[in-house]
């Protein structure tokens, strides 16, 4: 593993107490290339801006997806993650989906592992507050011709958030727009998807909503899950859960 270190820290300019999700980030970002079958070294760099051209084949055909997970503070100083095992699993589901290449274990874990130490001061504490984690990977062929694309870049970035709604949260149930359908890419976090769902969720933010509860696209009656949560309901002394579909 390749490691360089930032020079110019932005951690002082950061104002922790005024955090808004998924607007800072941290000082450096994990990178690793699939070039000829097979991934290359992987690199800890300074988070830094990327140059592509303009036939880079994810602008073309979306070849991409991404998970996110939460870096917290324990009491006692130490690091904790929630199943991040889990979140490498489906993003191998996803790469699956869209024909890209399975992140290896020693890549997704032992990177995050290596990155989180090397920012573990931008971790803040308190309540609400968490480091973000974006995984992704995308296509970087330079072609666009409408074939999977043969070489892609898997990234690791992080963000220093607070809670991501402030406040009540008012919720539309969808019966027009779907979110997922058999057979689809529903089930995958491919970038995609969730570009498919701003414009339904803006129409609904217009008319007073903070985000839209989705229903099942054959007959909108049965409720699957909210845009950007899980869901769940008590009724009575019964908690219910979507099907995992």
């Amino acid at each position: 593993m390749k490691i360089t270190k930032t020079q110019n820290s932005r951690l002082t300019k950061t104002d922790f107490n005024k955090l808004e999700f998924g607007r800072a980030f941290s000082d450096h970002m994990l990178m690793c290339k699939f070039q000829n079958g097979q991934w290359q070294e992987v690199e800890i760099l300074p988070y830094q801006s990327l140059s592509f051209t303009p036939a880079t084949h994810v602008f073309h055909y979306g070849q991409a997806i991404f998970e996110g997970m939460k870096a917290y503070k324990s009491n006692k100083g130490d690091t904790l993650l929630f199943r991040p095992k889990e979140n490498m699993n489906r993003l191998n589901q996803s790469a699956e989906r869209l024909c890209m290449p399975a992140i290896p274990k020693s890549i997704f874990m032992d990177g995050l592992k290596n990155l989180l130490k090397i920012d573990n001061d931008w971790i803040p504490e308190g309540s609400g507050k968490s480091l973000y984690i974006r995984p992704f990977m995308i296509a970087n062929s330079e072609f666009i011709r409408a074939t999977p694309s043969k070489e892609f870049t898997f990234f690791i970035i992080t963000s220093p958030s607070s809670s991501y709604y402030s406040g009540e949260v008012h919720l539309k149930i969808e019966e027009k727009y779907a979110r997922s359908v058999e057979g689809g890419t529903g089930f995958a976090k491919a970038a995609g998807n969730y570009a498919a769902a701003f414009a339904p969720t803006k129409k609904a933010q217009e008319n007073g909503f903070t985000q839209v509860i989705w229903t099942d696209a054959v007959e909108h009656q049965y409720i699957e899950e909210s845009g950007t949560m899980n869901i769940m309901f008590r009724i009575n002394d019964v908690l219910i859960t979507p099907y995992l579909s």
